[in-house]
This record gives C-alpha cells, sequence and structure tokens, in this order.
C-alpha cells in the first residue's frame, strides 16, 4: 500500500505548492499560529521518520528483489540470495521508507492546505507584517543587524503609496526573485519584507523623519530570530547527530558533518545577506532614495 501510494504524494503535494508560490503566501507566516499539540505531533514524526530511516537502511543491506521463484538482496549489483520470508520481511522494511515520507509530504501538505481554506473562509488571519521588538529595541550586533540611513525627495504619503505597490507581473514570475515588497506601512514608519515563495530571513524597519528639509528614513534592517536559533541549533546539533550515530553503529562521513555545517549554516546566513541586500535595494528603488553615508552629519539626526 506504502508503495502504491507513494506517486499520489506528488499529484498532493505539488499542487499545493504551486498555490503557495502564486498566491506569495509566506509559508513560514502560514503555518504560525497552529495549536501546540500540532507542533508536538509534527516533531514527532519528523522524529520518527528520521530514527525509522536509519534503522531501515541498517536492517535492509540491498533492494530486495524477486527473479520468478528466487530472492535476492541487491547490493549495487552483487545479489544476495535470501528465502521468501526474508524477502517479505525486506519489502516490509522497504515499505517502512516510503511511508516515512509520505506522513511528511501528506501531513505538510494537508497541514498548508487546512490553513489556505481558512485563509479564504476568514477563520485565520494572516498577519503579513513582520514584527520582532525584542531585536528591535535591542539590535544585534553588525552583520546580524545594520542601520541605513535614506533621503528622498517624495513626502512619506508618496514613499508610503509606492511601498507596497506590486511591480508589474510576467508569465514568468512564478520563477521570479523579486515580487515587491509586503508588511505594513504608515507615515510615520513602515516593517517590510521580500514578498515571495521563499522563506524571508530579513526584515526592515523604517521610521520617517526630516534631513535639510528633505524626507529622511532611518532604516533597520535585521535578521528574524527564529531562522538565526534554527542556524545556531544546526550548528550545535549537527556534532552531536554525527556523534550518536557513529556510538549507534551507523558511522558517518566526517565530510557529511562539514557539509551540514559550512554549506547548510553557513549558506543559510550567506543566503540571508543577499536577502538583506536585495531588500535595501528594493526599498530605494520605491522611495527614490540615496544613502546617507554614516561618516555624514546628516545620518546622525536620524540614529
Amino acid at each position: 500500500m506504502a508503495l502504491a501510494l507513494f506517486p499520489i504524494v506528488f499529484l498532493v503535494f505539488g499542487p499545493v505548492v504551486v498555490v503557495v508560490a502564486f498566491a506569495r503566501i509566506p509559508v513560514e507566516r502560514l503555518m504560525a499560529g497552529l495549536p501546540v499539540l500540532v507542533y508536538v505531533v509534527g516533531g514527532a514524526v519528523l522524529l520518527y521518520v528520521f530514527v525509522d530511516f536509519f534503522l531501515m537502511m541498517r536492517v535492509l543491506p540491498g533492494q530486495p528483489e524477486q527473479d520468478g521463484s528466487n530472492f535476492y538482496f541487491n547490493d549495487h549489483g552483487s545479489l544476495i540470495p535470501i528465502g521468501l520470508d526474508a524477502y517479505r520481511m525486506a519489502m516490509m522494511h522497504a515499505a517502512r521508507l516510503f511511508s516515512g515520507h509520505e506522513l511528511i509530504f501528506f501531513g505538510f501538505g494537508t497541514l498548508i492546505g487546512y490553513q489556505v481554506d481558512g485563509i479564504r473562509s476568514g477563520r485565520v488571519n494572516l498577519d503579513i507584517a513582520p514584527r520582532d521588538e525584542v531585536m528591535e529595541r535591542s539590535p544585534l550586533p553588525y552583520p546580524l543587524s545594520r542601520v541605513v540611513g535614506l533621503q528622498t525627495a517624495l513626502s512619506p504619503e508618496a514613499c508610503v503609496a509606492r511601498l507596497l505597490t506590486p511591480p508589474p507581473r510576467s508569465a514568468w514570475s512564478l520563477f521570479a526573485t523579486s515580487q515587491g515588497l509586503r508588511g505594513q506601512v504608515s507615515t510615520t514608519e513602515f516593517r517590510v519584507e521580500m514578498s515571495g515563495p521563499q522563506s524571508q530571513m530579513v526584515y526592515a524597519v523604517g521610521r520617517f523623519g526630516r534631513v535639510g528639509g528633505t524626507t529622511g528614513i532611518r532604516l533597520l534592517m535585521t535578521f528574524k530570530r527564529w531562522p538565526l536559533m534554527t542556524l545556531g541549533a544546526s550548528i550545535v546539533l549537527a556534532p552531536l547527530v554525527w556523534a550518536f550515530m557513529v556510538a549507534a553503529g551507523f558511522p558517518l562521513p566526517w565530510f557529511l558533518l562539514a557539509f551540514v555545517v559550512v554549506f547548510g549554516a553557513g549558506g543559510n546566513f550567506l543566503f540571508g545577506l543577499n536577502q538583506r541586500r536585495r531588500l535595501l535595494a528594493q526599498i530605494k528603488r520605491a522611495t527614490e532614495a540615496r544613502e546617507i553615508p554614516p561618516s555624514d552629519p546628516e545620518f546622525a539626526l536620524l540614529t
């Protein structure tokens, strides 16, 4: 049954991804606000799939295959003869590998579909404005946060009207890296992040002021709390998981640990810095603003 259901995963999960992409719904915001029990069950399922994967890989020396009345484990071309009972047990183990992936994709697709339906019916209120009062009140040190001064000839009212105006949408906008800004704006301040299906690791808080007879903007660009906590946890937990797997009899190559830490955590951090760069460029483009150098006395008037 698990093997037969596996192709249906793509029929369920695929349309969900397309709907979220076209609707420009941030997935992290979509999954927020669920009951605590959902997060607990989801974490337990992920843990089960992780442990089950390594257990099944250990008891399966190869892919179970049948050739008439003969049964084998196919270990990269090396055929290991087995009996009928061993073949049936191996097929059960292989089905558990597939069922674990099905639990993740079916469950994730169901939750997203449930939340999207809640938005359409008004049951779920999607707050699209990023906000973290602690991070804004006590900014993180550079490069985790950055304060930028901007100056524009536009009035705050004109900036507000332009900030959330989406750019023209082409036929290939599903694959576009930039789809405008989303958030909340007013004539005193705004909180925005880039719009799109990608998870956003940074957001910007801007406050309007006056600089030399023109409009000034004090812009705080900061990483969000949960992405930073996830990156930090991955750096700490990756060596512990690697040591646990080695002690449990599942030796993992050291380069796998290096890949997770360097390319997983480090790569995502660089990705966040690139998001911040593109976010600043979009804000400057929308407000027709120029950046005030930190050495300029007008910069101190804003900060």
